[in-house]
């Protein structure tokens, strides 16, 4: 699945170092550890990158021990440089060891809490984020590094089970023999129904909750894809298998400029107070709601379907309502204001959702202050206490 130096599944393993084995940069040694097959990235000046750091140090309770740091920063500035520190140049889900001499380690005690002194420290560092791309390893073994993400604000739908989908893809064994594309063949794959057996096994675990248009490269162990047996000549028995693949049809919606450029997440004023002298502002106000949400089937749920009392006490400045695409909207919304809110699958409820979901919210108090449009939803009320908490599906 990559390649790989002092290494067993991609984990680190401690041994006797040989810094012969090692390259220089400016000061600083480093080797690389494990690396995928295909580079994504690298990583360059100017560019924001997430890092794992792994290394000996004083934990908390005043022992010695291994620990783990993640460091954002940005290539060239900041806590990373272009040159010198051992990190230039790494690739998405590259790791590398570092190796920092005593008269230069000071700066990397400045970012790594807890990090001990001595002649050579070591570190362990694995590149998570470059840009908007990230890796996602999974439990089975299947490592997917996500190349070109849809904005939450822009995707309207996951997949799920049921789904019929298309895709574009270039499969390629491990030493970069391109086995099968749908460019060879002149077509996509598809249709095929997600979560049906359609398709290998890699393909179902990172199609789940992919967003259309979205292309990712994917890692795939033998026992995600076509095993020991294989498929004839052109993938051998106990093949590891890489798979780079887009998603351009989900049900009806075909991918292209139009679904690309569409942003989702938006509100719409349908109700205003003639005046307008109390708003909800993105401070400390003590804010409380009513909502009424409606699904892709139609279903609905919210404090103005159940007729229970409004949600609240939140703040803007504090946690929210949990729900960050509502959140986005109550700025500016007078009291007594009604909302429509398009509320996209990734910036919804606690536990998730695939689809858009349509949400009325009305703003009925603030700081204290009733909106006279609270008496008539109290009337309809069943008495009970407000809600607290997160709001839930």
């Amino acid at each position: 699945a990559g390649e790989n130096e002092n290494s067993k599944n991609g984990e680190v393993v401690d041994n006797e170092e040989d810094l012969s084995e090692y390259s220089a940069d400016g000061e600083v040694l480093y080797k690389t550890l494990w690396k995928l097959k295909d580079c994504a990235g690298p990583a360059q000046d100017g560019d924001d990158v997430t890092m794992i750091m792994k290394y000996e140090g004083l934990m908390a309770n005043g022992t010695h021990g291994q620990m783990e740091h993640t460091l954002t920063a940005k290539i060239g500035k900041e806590s990373i440089r272009s040159a010198g520190d051992g990190l230039y140049r790494m690739c998405l889900g590259e790791q590398r060891r570092l190796v920092i001499p005593q008269h230069v380690s000071h700066k990397y005690r400045e970012i790594l809490p807890g990090l001990l002194p001595g002649d050579n420290t070591v570190i362990d560092v694995e590149m998570i984020i470059i840009k908007k791309m990230s890796l996602h390893k999974s439990v089975s073994g299947l490592v997917m590094a996500m190349l070109e993400p849809v904005q939450d604000e822009f995707c309207s739908r996951t997949v799920i089970v049921g789904d019929t989908l298309y895709v574009e893809y270039e499969g390629t064994l491990e030493d970069g023999t391109v086995f099968d594309s749908s460019a060879r063949r002149g077509m996509p794959f598809g249709p095929f129904v997600h979560g049906h057996k359609q398709i290998i096994d890699g393909y179902t675990e990172t199609l789940e909750g992919r967003c259309l248009g979205e292309r990712w490269r994917m890692t795939v162990p033998p026992h995600l894809a076509y095993g020991d047996d294989g498929v004839g000549e052109d993938i051998p028995g106990g093949a590891t298998l890489t798979f780079d693949v887009r998603l351009i049809k989900l049900n009806d919606d075909i991918w292209g400029d139009e679904i690309r450029n569409k942003k989702v997440l938006g509100y719409e004023v349908i109700e205003k107070p003639a005046v307008c002298d109390e708003f909800a502002g993105a401070g400390d106000d003590e804010l409380y709601i009513h909502y009424e949400a409606t699904r892709e089937d139609k279903s609905k749920f919210g404090s103005l379907v159940t007729q229970t009392p409004p949600y609240g006490p939140f703040s803007l400045s504090g946690k929210g309502t949990f729900v960050p695409a509502l959140d986005y909207a109550l700025p500016g919304m007078c009291l007594g204001e009604r909302r429509v809110v398009v509320v996209p699958p990734r910036m919804g409820w606690v536990g998730g959702h695939h689809d858009s979901i349509m949400v009325e919210v009305v703003l009925v108090k603030m700081n204290g202050k009733e909106a006279d449009i609270l008496k008539k939803y109290q009337k309809s009320s069943r008495g009970r206490r407000g809600e607290s908490g997160k709001i839930e599906l």
